[in-house]
């Protein structure tokens, strides 16, 4: 503490001697007030004088190891002229004695040894005295100057270097160093110094036992002893009451520090610490107004009349009044209320012991009233009666809460927006209304293009630009690089920049901020560095209200559209449900129909009774294959097949293109060209809004095309279409069933005689391979798509047969059934279908088959009324090769044949007539067998029991039908 140290003004009493070689002080190193440094040669005690440490008086011998006394004596003065310097001789050596004082000693010790203390140090004083040297008046004079500095506030540096030279000298101290602690960094930095080398500031800095350090916390000047003598000083410096850092003194290494040298360092540590204090308080005066000139709000003080006592820069900058007019003023004159209704100074609050407030006021200006928030605190009259403020204008903050006020209720209709559009266009609306912002655009991300398109345009930013382009990758500009990095971007003058879109735009300054994964808000301005930090954050305030209000919209659409195609949904699963429905009915229909008029009549009424459907009708090509014509329909017809029309030659209505192209036709928008196609215009006048046309195609052979209407549009998805796709396979199936059953129970029937000339047929193949003539007795067609063909073989060996498997990828096995006098009777399994499979499907049934080097020869049957032509162009169209050979109408002679047929046919299962045909061609019901059950069995990839329980399965429905009455 200041008060608390100590002042000795009597405190530079003790002498520094260097003893040179001189025996004569050998006892005396610890006298009071002497304190005797020795060095043994003349050329050490040199170095000591020459080294700047305090030395008051010098005693050396006159007989010195490496040159004579006088000799040091003169080298001694050229030196330091003024050191005192006492000679020790021998007591009879009378030249000795002259040559000294010749050379210039001070004075001259006779002794054989050592002097007695005192008279010892009564000869150093006086050799001090008597030659002018240190003593307490000059070290006292030395203290008052440095208080005197002090006191004149120079400069703490210069005092510092002041304060340590006088230490430095008054104690012979080879070190002297002035350290101030840093809190912050818990460590302390050297200030001044003399003689502190680097080593030694850094391990002060760093031991926590440094000799500053633990000044720091001691009472008193703080000593360190090493071998019973005092080689170090250091006292703490304080300030009010936090320590500010510690003065340090070093002896000499042949020295030390007496008692009364603590005196020195604790009184030149009592100039130091007010001295410090002053000059902190000083930089902390500074630096308060500093701050009150730098700061924007005014700063004020008044008296208790209210009258201005002092006034900031910034305070006359804000009433537009000169400080010599504003001081004296009564400060409620300024505000634009009633002196009465001013005095808000009165409503001062304790707080913690002071008298605090604040208030809003509106100032009188040399422009007008400025609004102003004032906050002040009360001082007592005991500390100097004033009143001190400060005044901020809030003309600004007014403004920005009255703008996010407007804000905020231009973005509230932001939640009735129903499209991104109505967004953009209300949040530009918003940016040029409320904001004032002149050039807005929003861009929006469109997915199909991968492009920023401009959803909504400012009218100003139109009139300076004109049509904006859409954005992309490609692009050279700082809108997409802002979309793309999520990061918003300013520029004071875009046209600085490389990014820049359009070097010549008319717009200086810009502003772009992402809207998440919607889009960009841009906002530009013709003014450079137009956009604040507040501005700046209203547009972000605004860029966020329309980010939520754009992931609402797209959550709402989503929702809309996952509603919409919920019910679209539901209602194409109703008319599915429906259209199944019916298509189950028209199922069982066919099952029962025997005619293909029952068929095509069921399945016209089936779809006209549902309530999607608005009129079905089949059609088939004229004979002239020119047109189609109905042959049933069912519905709201209207007379629409009597108007439109049908021609085949120039397909225009969905049954004719159907026909023709032999695949499915759906128009789902009628209206669509209604004006360049008549039909259109017919089907609109029946109220036809979509159609769907489906050919029945069974195999290769057409048999007509089923087509529906419907008065929506857009009645025929993607399933709907699909399912009566699958049910005209079924239609034209049926009628394939049907009129195979009408061939085998006709009166009369049409026998074609074929020859089909086709290189690819594996029986002409194989017929050619053996050299001879192929009889095909029978052809089973397996379930699994596999043919088994039984034929008779004439002038072949046997054994040639079985390796045919071997050679022809398509034969998987042949066996030989049985050798007879006209011919070989052989079974071939062949991987695929054959000839009469496809004379099958087209309606055909197959009587006689044989197969030669030439081709193949077939005779079929066909009902009286089937088109003969059809039928050979169908063959045709698998088998270009094929000619009809003759064409004869007979009547049927076998009609008890084929009604048992019919009948085994309607009474067996697929595959008991498959076992049975098989076994019957296999020789089986032969005597004696030419095929055993077992062979059979194999034959067919079934085991013999099962063989045996089909068989048995099958006689007993035989047996039944012959038998039973």
């Amino acid at each position: 503490m200041i008060s608390g140290r100590v002042t000795n003004e009597n405190a530079v009493t003790t002498l520094r001697v260097l003893s040179v070689g001189a025996p004569c002080v050998g006892t005396v190193d610890r006298t009071d007030g002497l304190t005797v440094g020795r060095v043994a040669t003349g050329a050490q005690g040199l170095d000591r004088i020459s080294g700047g440490g305090r030395i008051d008086c010098v005693v050396c011998s006159y007989d010195l190891p490496d040159m004579t006394g006088v000799e040091f004596v003169d080298r001694v003065r050229a030196l330091d002229v003024g050191l005192p310097l006492v000679v020790h001789v021998a007591p009879d050596d009378d030249v000795a004695i002259a040559d000294a004082i010749a050379a210039g000693a001070t004075d001259v010790v006779r002794s054989e040894g050592i002097v007695d203390a005192t008279l010892f140090r009564a000869r150093i004083r006086n050799a001090v005295q008597s030659h002018g040297g240190s003593d307490t008046a000059e070290y006292d004079e030395a203290i008052s100057s440095l208080r005197q500095q002090a006191l004149e506030g120079v400069v703490l540096e210069t005092l510092f270097d002041d304060a340590l030279s006088l230490v430095t000298r008054a104690l012979g101290a080879t070190r002297c160093g002035l350290f101030e602690r840093r809190e912050r960094e818990d460590s302390l930095v050297l200030r001044a110094g003399v003689g502190w080398d680097d080593d030694a500031i850094e391990s002060t800095r760093a031991s926590s036992n440094s000799l500053a350090v633990a000044a720091l916390g001691a009472d008193e000047v703080y000593t360190h002893e090493v071998d019973g003598e005092v080689r170090t000083l250091a006292v703490g410096l304080s300030v009010g009451d936090e320590p500010w850092g510690a003065l340090a003194a070093v002896a000499p290494d042949d020295g030390a520090f007496e008692k009364p040298d603590t005196t020195v360092l604790d009184t030149v540590a009592g100039v130091l610490e007010p001295a410090i204090a002053r000059d902190r308080r000083a930089r902390e005066l500074k630096r308060y107004e500093t701050i009150v000139e730098t700061i924007d709000e005014g700063v004020y003080a008044l008296d208790f009349d209210y009258r201005i006592t002092e006034a900031s820069d910034a305070l006359c900058s804000m009433l537009g009044v000169d400080r010599e007019r504003l001081v004296g003023t009564d400060v409620r004159t300024l505000i634009d209320l009633s002196l009465e209704e001013a005095d808000c100074f009165a409503d001062a609050e304790e707080r913690n012991g002071q008298r605090i407030g604040s208030c809003e006021v509106e100032l009188e200006t040399a422009d007008g009233t400025l609004p102003v928030e004032t906050h002040y605190s009360v001082l007592p009259e005991a500390d100097g009666g004033e009143i001190l403020g400060v005044v901020r204008d809030v003309s600004r903050h007014r403004r920005y809460e009255q703008t996010l006020t407007a804000l905020n209720n231009s973005t509230h209709g932001l939640l009735r927006t129903e499209s991104r559009e109505e967004v953009s266009e209300r949040i530009v609306a918003t940016a040029s209304d409320v904001l004032d912002l002149p050039g807005v655009t929003v861009y929006l991300f469109d997915g199909d293009t991968g492009r920023l398109e401009p959803a909504s345009v400012s009218d100003a930013m139109t009139g300076l630009v004109g049509d904006l382009p859409p954005l992309g990758p490609g692009d050279s500009s700082l809108v997409w690089r802002a979309f793309v990095t999520g990061e918003e971007l300013r520029s004071d003058d875009v046209r600085e920049i490389d990014e820049v879109y359009d070097p010549e735009t008319p717009f200086q300054s810009g502003l772009y901020v992402p809207l998440g994964e919607h889009g960009v808000l841009v906002a530009e301005s013709t003014r450079p560095a137009a956009f604040d930090e507040t501005t700046v954050e209203l547009v972000d305030l605004l860029a966020a209200s329309a980010e939520a209000a754009l992931n609402r919209v797209e959550r709402e659409t989503e929702l809309r559209a996952r509603d919409r195609e919920l019910s679209e949904q539901n209602a194409r699963l109703t008319g599915l449900r429906q259209t199944n429905d019916i298509i189950r009915a028209i199922d069982q229909a066919l099952v029962q129909a025997d005619t293909r008029e029952e068929i095509e009549r069921a399945v016209c009424d089936g779809l006209a009774t549902a309530d999607n459907f608005a009129f079905a009708w089949i059609g088939t090509p004229a004979d002239d294959g020119a047109t189609l014509e109905p042959r049933v329909w069912a519905g709201s017809e209207r007379g629409y097949l009597d108007t439109v029309s049908l021609s085949l030659e120039e397909p225009t209505e969905p049954a004719s293109r159907a026909t023709t192209t032999r695949r499915p036709t759906v128009v789902s928008e009628v209206t669509s060209g209604f004006r360049t196609e008549s039909w259109r215009r017919t089907a609109l006048t029946n109220d036809y809004l979509s159609v769907l046309a489906v050919p029945l195609v069974h195999g290769d052979v057409l048999y007509g095309t089923l087509t529906v209407y419907a008065d929506e549009a857009g009645a025929f998805d993607e399933m709907t279409r699909t399912v009566l796709s699958e049910a005209g396979e079924t239609i034209a199936h049926a009628i394939n069933t049907v009129e195979t059953q009408r061939t085998l129970l006709a009166d009369r029937v049409t026998e074609l005689e074929l020859r089909i000339d086709d290189p690819d047929l594996f029986l002409r193949t194989l017929a050619t391979r053996l050299g001879t003539p192929l009889v095909v007795d029978d052809i089973v067609n397996e379930s699994g798509g596999a043919s088994l063909v039984f034929l008779t073989v004439e002038d072949v060996d046997a054994e040639v047969l079985p390796p045919l498997a071997d050679e022809f990828v398509t034969v998987e096995r042949v066996d030989v059934i049985a050798e007879r006098d006209d011919g070989i009777r052989c079974e071939l399994r062949l991987a695929g279908p054959t000839v009469t499979s496809d004379l099958t499907e087209y309606g055909a049934i197959t009587r006689e088959l044989t197969a030669d080097a030439n081709g193949i020869r077939a005779v079929v049957e066909l009902p009286h009324d089937a088109d003969v032509r059809e039928f050979v162009e169908s063959v045709q169209a698998t088998y270009p090769n094929t000619d009809l050979v003759a064409r004869r109408s007979q009547v049927s002679s076998v009609q008890s044949e084929r009604d048992v047929r019919a009948g085994v046919t309607d009474r067996l299962t697929d595959r008991q007539y498959e076992v049975v045909r098989t076994a019957y061609a296999s020789g089986f019901f032969e005597w004696p067998r030419d095929r055993t059950g077992q062979e059979v069995a194999a034959s067919l990839d079934i085991s013999q029991p099962t063989f045996n329980k089909h068989l048995r399965s099958a006689e007993r429905k035989l047996f039944s039908m012959l038998l039973d009455d």
